[in-house]
């Protein structure tokens, strides 16, 4: 399923969350000054220090506060990252963001480029539950806060489903058991749904996608999310995600398009593991299955 909100050019969304009670096995104590949290219910943006951030009495606040946290924790641990940008700077999230005209209950979360900082919107309890609340979402946006920091994308085509795959592919390696993004706050009411399948997309070739402006990076993103999914089926989720981060912050080039993109984990697998090793097979094998060749080049593929 897709949502669309409005976004400016700057911002990176994801349009969907995780609930509070999903975030106790998850780590939550990075190191010192890793996140840094504002509160925007009153209207004006409030940085939360000391007591407010060790201890806030608003369940929305505190539990983006840990889920935060826990982003931060995910990706020093498993990767060995220094912050979004790799060398130390922390995570900057508005919570009880707004929506563009100001009035509260904004059903989205986004990255902006511009002020590198994430916004989390409350949701209104139709669409959304809080979006704070969501630990696989937090990961979404720190991803393209990561995108940001080592390669320039465009947000459009092909390069916008990369970033928009990237981000849900992250944050199904560090919130696994299934490949729902957004499944538990996405229409609250409805129970079993979500923003997005990565393993039962609308489309699953890359002759089957439509053509044209009106086709946003959510559905782009489908044949890449497919093809790690498949990697995953084939090696574990774990490997899979070391692959795929290698491939971002190592191989992934400003010009990629799908194919680029599958060049990258290809380069990244042989990095690891060697290029005749049974992982630069399995990634091989998967993109082609979406119908996606490395070895292609030109406006084809990397648009």
């Amino acid at each position: 399923m897709q949502l669309t909100a409005a976004m400016n050019a700057n911002a990176r969304g994801v349009h969907a969350s995780v609930p509070p009670a999903a975030n106790a096995e998850h780590p939550s104590v990075p190191a010192a000054g890793a996140i840094e949290v504002w509160d925007a219910s009153s209207g004006v943006e409030q940085r939360l220090t000391g007591t407010d951030l060790a201890r806030n009495a608003d369940p929305v606040v505190a539990t983006a506060i840990a889920n935060a946290r826990a982003v931060d924790a995910f990706f020093r641990t498993t990767f060995g990252r220094d912050g979004w940008d790799g060398q130390g700077a922390p995570m900057r999230i508005i919570v009880h963001a707004p929506n563009e005209d100001g009035t509260p209950n904004m059903n989205n979360a986004y990255w902006n480029r511009g002020q590198q900082r994430i916004f989390i919107g409350d949701g209104d309890g139709r669409v959304f539950d809080p979006l704070g609340g969501a630990f696989d979402v937090m990961v979404h946006e720190a991803t393209h806060a990561i995108v940001d920091s080592s390669v320039h994308l465009r947000y459009s085509g092909q390069q916008g489903g990369i970033n928009e795959s990237w981000a849900d592919v992250m944050g199904a390696v560090a919130d696994p058991g299934d490949w729902l993004i957004g499944e538990d706050v996405f229409t609250p009411d409805v129970p079993g749904d979500a923003i997005r399948d990565l393993e039962h997309p609308s489309y699953t070739r890359l002759a089957d996608l439509p053509s044209g402006p009106e086709v946003g990076p959510h559905e782009l993103s489908a044949l890449p999310s497919l093809a790690a999914v498949r990697v995953a089926e084939a090696l574990g989720r774990g490997e899979m995600g070391r692959i795929w981060y290698r491939a971002l912050v190592e191989h992934l080039d400003s010009r990629a398009g799908f194919a680029g993109a599958a060049r990258a984990t290809l380069d990244a697998a042989a990095e690891l593991h060697g290029a005749t090793s049974n992982q630069v097979g399995a990634v091989l094998d998967a993109w082609k299955s979406v119908g996606i060749d490395p070895r292609w080049k030109g406006a084809r593929t990397d648009t």
